[in-house]
């Protein structure tokens, strides 16, 4: 907001001052989200960085300008100090993210046991605005897909998971599964969320209901090996 504020003090930057404030818009929408969601949580790290890539995109605007307004000066330190602050947070998130946290043995299933399954929590209700969204194949059945879990520390593939989120409404779901395909970040296309396709190898019926419900508002995205 200084940022732009400085800016739209002065006539002559209105050139700019459309691209910048999409930049800066968009960084809005991704971190007052994330502030309500715990800093280690992936939905708040996937934010925050989404949020970076918008500042990124603002400080370049700025540094495109051929001028000496000291308001050029006074957005680009306040969008550089708000880079500053965001990195070292999504470092020791991600740094804590990498710690693998594996639940106690349960009750076996088909003769296997948990003591190798990862813990997934996804810390946020998905909706509209998540990156993280269910996945079917050509069969349109949620049986034979899963959920993408967006995050910068996938598990390796065909991992055992047991995964943790609610649907909106606030209503929790846990399904094991195992990872199906992971996909990794592209700078290139940094719109695209870097994470892995769970696979659901065992979904409460009632869970599956709730979940084809989601999905009529939401389409599920598309996968096939």
């Amino acid at each position: 907001m200084t940022g732009l504020e400085a800016c739209q003090s002065d006539p002559e930057l209105g050139e700019a001052l459309e691209k910048l404030a999409g930049h800066l818009a968009k960084a809005q929408g991704k971190l007052f989200p994330a502030i309500k969601l715990s800093p280690t949580s992936p939905g708040a790290i996937d934010m925050m960085r989404k949020a970076m890539e918008h500042l990124a995109g603002a400080l370049k605007t700025l540094q495109d300008i051929q001028t000496e307004s000291p308001a050029v000066g006074v957005a680009a330190a306040s969008i550089a100090k708000s880079l500053k602050t965001l990195h070292p947070i999504i470092q020791t998130a991600k740094e804590k993210a990498a710690k693998v946290s594996i639940p106690p043995p349960g009750p076996a299933k088909d003769g296997e046991g948990l003591d190798n399954t990862f813990n997934v929590n996804v810390n946020t209700v998905l909706s509209m605005n998540t990156d993280h969204q269910f996945y079917t194949g050509f069969s349109e059945d949620i049986d034979e897909g899963g959920i993408f879990v967006a995050t910068f520390e996938p598990k390796p593939m065909e991992s055992k998971v047991l995964v943790n989120f609610k649907l909106p409404g606030g209503r929790p779901v846990t399904a094991r599964g195992i990872v199906h395909f992971v996909r990794e970040y592209n700078p290139m296309n940094p719109e695209m969320a870097p994470g892995m396709g769970v696979k659901f190898t065992d979904l409460l019926p009632s869970d599956k209901k709730a979940i084809e419900e989601h999905i009529k508002s939401r389409a599920p995205m598309f996968y096939d090996d």
